[in-house]
Parts: C-alpha cells; sequence; structure tokens
C-alpha cells in the first residue's frame, strides 16, 4: 500500500517538474535579442527618385502637386531633402503659383519649405492681377499659411514691370508682394496702356 502511494504522488510531481523545466528551456531559447543599431548619422535612412506627388482638397479638386528629381531623410531628422522641386498650389482648380529651384528642404513637422539655389516663384495670371516672377537663392515657404519670404537679393517681373530689390515677402492670400528695402524698378502703368 504504502508503495501505490508513493508512486501515486511521485507522478505528477516528476511531470511538473519535467514541463516546468521544459516550458522554461521553450521560453529560453524563443527569446530574441533585439541589438538596435545605430545609424550613421552622414548617410540618408529614406532615399525616392522621381517624385510626383498630389494633394486634393475636400472637393476633390487639385490643392499641391510636388515634383522632384528625387529626396532623402536622414536618421532622426524630420527634415526631407529634395533634388530639383517644382511645387504648384491650386485654388478651387485653378494654378495659383509654383515654385522650383535647384534643392528644397521640407520640414514634416513645421510644414515648411526651404528653397534653395536658382529659386523661380511664378505667380499666374488671374482676373484681378498680371502674372509675376520672382527670381533669388532662397526662398522660405510656409505652405500652410501660403507665405513665402527671403532676405536675399531678388529681381521680379510684374506684367511689364521689372526690378530687384534685397529680400521679399510675399502673402499670397492678401494678393501683397513687400520688398523691405530699397528697390530699383521699372514700372509700367497697365491702366494707361
Amino acid at each position: 500500500m504504502k508503495v501505490r502511494w508513493r508512486y501515486g504522488i511521485t507522478f505528477p510531481l516528476v511531470l511538473a517538474v519535467a514541463l516546468g523545466g521544459l516550458s522554461a528551456w521553450l521560453g529560453r531559447i524563443s527569446e530574441i535579442d533585439i541589438e538596435e543599431v545605430k545609424l550613421n548619422p552622414n548617410q540618408p535612412q529614406y532615399t525616392m527618385d522621381g517624385i510626383d506627388g498630389r494633394r486634393f482638397d475636400e472637393q476633390g479638386r487639385l490643392k499641391e502637386h510636388l515634383s522632384a528629381r528625387g529626396a532623402k531623410q536622414f536618421p532622426e531628422s524630420t527634415d526631407v531633402h529634395f533634388e530639383l522641386p517644382h511645387l504648384v498650389f491650386f485654388q478651387e482648380g485653378s494654378r495659383l503659383y509654383e515654385v522650383g529651384s535647384d534643392e528644397a528642404v521640407y520640414n514634416t513637422q513645421t510644414k515648411q519649405l526651404l528653397f534653395k539655389h536658382n529659386v523661380v516663384l511664378t505667380k499666374a495670371a488671374d482676373a484681378k492681377r498680371q502674372a509675376g516672377v520672382v527670381k533669388t537663392e532662397l526662398l522660405h515657404v510656409d505652405t500652410e499659411s501660403q507665405y513665402a519670404k527671403t532676405d536675399t537679393p531678388v529681381t521680379f517681373q510684374y506684367g511689364e514691370s521689372s526690378g530687384s530689390a534685397e529680400g521679399l515677402t510675399y502673402d499670397h492670400k492678401k494678393g501683397l508682394l513687400n520688398f523691405p528695402s530699397r528697390v530699383k524698378a521699372t514700372i509700367y502703368d497697365t491702366k494707361n496702356m
């Protein structure tokens, strides 16, 4: 009688210890050690070629169109660097203005662009205003407020008028182009032409 009682409790005890050991062993071999590798901050984390992106308004009309030869983003950075970017803004399906340059940097958090080298800002003519072209080397553009600014030398043409200045601000919502420095210009009055 003692023998049966001993074997009756020993088997479940041995089975529990064996299963516990097996469970611990399986847990140990199935653990994945993740080793975080620090990326080189001088090498792009992401690269893209042949970009053609479009954003639409609530009615499904084209709002923005961005094209570029390529783009890259570096590790731990909110900036995206574009090569030969061309950005076109639309309002209610009509072209408002466009900006192109050799390079640009777009910050994904602030939604601001810095166009660099051979920057050309072109505003299409509309019922109220003539066409205009501004050329400079640097141009900050806030895509949300539709505001552009530079402190670098600019040349401009507005209709038949043309000139140059040190810096500019452009507020598209107000339709206001402002030159904060001395301006050299030839102005043609379109009302008398």
